[in-house]
């Protein structure tokens, strides 16, 4: 037996280009690093892994099914983990993407497979993890709620500096933010921009649109739109210091899974999104931490974000409050505490959740 090189390993089949999990998954192995737990990541999937000489007594796996086999089909996996387990390794796995909508045959086929491959998975682990409450709710009362943390750092500069170095000093700034995606509600953004400009004048308003692929946004004439591109995160950092309202419309409702939503509340800048089916309990229950206004009213989303941004106290309550509801339950220190103490029961022996 060749000696132990990792007490535990981190697992994903990361894409090609910016993914989300892919920089969650090494922000939370420097998170696990610095509570003194030692552990390493393998990026590039099982394969990596067992092509290693890392012998973990654990094995955390990061769980999107369309990373792990095309259209989500990944039935590969499940050997793996049987593998892992048949050598009295323990897993864990982390849901961040359970299943596919059924809305037509071809989701209904893809989204039917994909169910009967998590159950089958959650079968097999020690501990099972979920970054939404909805998830966890759909895979049983043994899933733990873990939220995301935030992947963006924080730059250490005031916001009127922020703006001052992007130049556009006496604006009022709106920010969408988030990459192209089915589930950004963007006739909500588009509406809030337009009642903004109608409220305050388009040309008082700057529109920043930051992410990678962010789809095109339509402003009324005026309004000053600067669409940001692929960026380095101290320049996303930037623009969100620079932001006076955080604008995160989804069609499911915000919820703890949209790190674009943590990035927000850790730079202290107001959010305005939707609640809807997948939208936490916890972010419910913080009124004064994030404005929520219901799937299916544009005209209520629009009319929030005209008000707000002619609340400036307002919003600077609502940022100071996120800030403190991410510290308090969000933030890297928390998730990874959490996180190790499910995987010091599985270190130990102790299967489940307890």
């Amino acid at each position: 037996m060749m000696s132990r090189a990792t007490a535990g390993a981190v697992v994903y089949r990361r894409d090609e280009g910016i993914d989300a999990i892919d920089e969650y998954s090494r922000q939370l192995v420097r998170a696990i690093r610095r509570l003194g737990v030692e552990v390493s990541y393998f990026p590039d999937g099982m394969r990596e892994l067992f092509g290693s000489r890392a012998q973990p007594s654990w094995v955390l796996l990061e769980y999107n099914p369309f990373r792990y086999g095309r259209w989500g089909f990944a039935p590969r996996l499940l050997l793996d983990v049987w593998r892992l387990r048949r050598g009295r390794i323990r897993v864990a796995v982390m849901v961040h993407e359970a299943w596919l909508d059924i809305s037509d045959w071809r989701t209904g086929l893809m989204g039917g497979w994909q169910r009967i491959q998590l159950q089958a998975l959650v079968r097999q682990v020690d501990a099972v993890m979920t970054s939404t409450e909805a998830i966890a709710r759909m895979l049983g009362p043994a899933a733990i709620h873990l939220p995301v943390a935030s992947n963006i750092t924080p730059a250490d500069v005031a916001p009127e500096v922020a703006r001052a170095r992007l130049g556009i000093e006496r604006r009022t700034v709106v920010s969408l933010f988030g990459r192209s995606h089915p589930s950004r509600a963007l006739e909500y953004a588009e509406a809030a921009i337009a009642a903004i400009a109608e409220a305050q004048g388009a040309d008082t308003l700057t529109v920043l649109n930051v992410g990678a692929d962010a789809p095109a946004v339509r402003t009324p004439d005026g309004v000053e739109v600067v669409d940001c591109g692929p960026q380095p995160s101290v320049e996303v950092s930037l623009r969100l210091r620079a932001s006076d309202l955080v604008l995160l419309p989804f069609s499911d409702g915000v919820s703890t899974r949209r790190s674009t939503l943590m990035a927000a509340l850790a730079h202290r800048r107001p959010v305005l999104g939707l609640r809807g089916k997948n939208t936490d309990r916890i972010l419910i229950d913080a009124p004064d931490a994030l404005a929520l206004t219901p799937v299916g009213d544009v005209d209520a989303f629009a009319r929030a974000a005209a008000r707000l941004t002619q609340a400036p106290q307002l919003m600077q309550s609502i940022g100071e409050e996120g800030a403190r509801l991410y510290e308090r339950r969000f933030d890297w220190p928390v998730t990874a505490a959490r996180l190790a103490s499910v995987l010091e029961r599985l270190d130990s022996g102790r299967s489940g959740l307890g």
